[in-house]
């Protein structure tokens, strides 16, 4: 079988940034997906807002060098209108939490959220699972 996931900035961060432990786990669903037992997906604010929040730690260069190799692999879904607007309607404290949330519903074949920040997506609805990646590791 293969998942379809939706990542979370979070997760792309830990890549990029190298920050341990998380880093090889999120590293680990990149192994998965190179090995075609996953799919990997985000969206384009989640990789302009991680390439935003990397140029500022590690700089500009190591930035782009990192996500153009992360891009080899994901698949870009982006938000209608009318997403973004359920977002605002809903009840997350995070809009842009909520925006991706939500993006990732619109995408029937998505079947997890894998986030390290599960706690923000407690509004989440339980059609699409909300998983860090160590959680999600465990389930294959």
């Amino acid at each position: 079988m293969v998942y379809n996931l939706f990542l979370d900035s979070d997760v792309l961060l830990d890549i990029i940034l190298d920050r341990h432990p998380f880093a090889e786990q999120s590293l680990e669903l990149f192994i998965h997906r190179t090995n075609e037992t996953i799919q990997l997906f985000t969206s384009s604010s989640i990789i302009i807002n991680t390439q935003y929040i990397g140029e500022k730690q590690i700089g500009v260069s190591l930035t782009k060098t990192g996500m153009k190799k992360l891009l080899q692999y994901l698949e870009i879904i982006n938000p209608t209108k009318q997403t973004i607007l359920e977002a605002y309607n809903s009840q997350f404290k995070d809009v842009e939490d909520a925006v991706q949330y939500y993006t990732a519903t619109k995408d029937d074949s998505i079947d997890f959220f894998i986030t390290r920040n599960i706690k923000d997506f407690k509004m989440a609805e339980t059609h699409l699972p909300v998983l860090t990646p160590s959680q999600f590791l465990k389930r294959i």
